[in-house]
C-alpha cells in the first residue's frame, strides 16, 4: 500500500471511512454503482446525509458520484476503503487472538481510527491475519457485515 493511501486514511474522519466501507461492501454484494437508497438502508442514515457525504468524498476523488445514477469507488477510494476495513479487522483479530476477547465491529472500527499507522501495523504483525495491510475480500461472503 502506498504512503499516499496511508496519508488519506489518516486524514479521514470515522464517518468518511464508514461511508467508503459501505460503498465497498455494497459493491461486493452487487456490481456498482451503488444507489443512494442502498447506502441509506445499509448505513441506516438519511438520504440527505448520503448525498452530502458522497459529494464530499467525490471532491476528495475517493468516489465518482452522479446524481440519480449512484456512487462508485475510484481506484484510490477502494484502496483507502480496504485499508480502513483492514484496520478494523486487525483490531478485532488482536482482541480475539491476543486477549481472548470479542469486540464488536463498531468498537473495533473506532479503535482502529484512534491508533496510529505504526500501532495498527504492529497489531497486524502480531496476529494471524487473513489479509496483509488491506482488506483483500473479493465478495461480500468473505467480508463480515460492516456496521460502524
Amino acid at each position: 500500500m502506498s504512503l499516499r493511501t496511508h496519508d488519506v486514511v489518516d486524514d479521514l474522519t470515522p464517518g468518511e471511512g464508514r461511508y467508503l466501507c459501505g460503498v465497498l461492501y455494497r459493491t461486493l454484494v452487487d456490481s456498482p454503482p451503488v444507489s443512494n437508497r442502498e447506502l441509506t438502508d445499509y448505513l441506516d442514515v438519511s438520504g440527505a446525509s448520503v448525498t452530502g457525504m458522497v459529494e464530499s468524498l467525490a471532491e476528495q476523488e475517493l468516489v465518482e458520484y452522479e446524481r440519480y445514477h449512484g456512487v462508485e469507488l475510484t481506484d484510490r477510494g477502494e484502496r483507502v476503503a480496504r485499508a480502513v476495513l483492514w484496520r478494523r479487522c486487525a483490531v478485532q483479530t488482536f482482541f480475539e487472538q491476543g486477549l481472548d476477547l470479542s469486540l464488536s465491529d463498531s468498537r473495533a472500527y473506532r479503535i482502529g481510527f484512534e491508533l496510529s499507522r505504526e500501532q495498527i501495523r504492529a497489531i497486524g504483525d502480531r496476529t494471524d491475519q487473513p489479509c496483509r495491510y488491506h482488506c483483500e475480500a473479493s465478495s461480500a461472503a468473505e467480508c463480515d457485515v460492516f456496521s460502524a
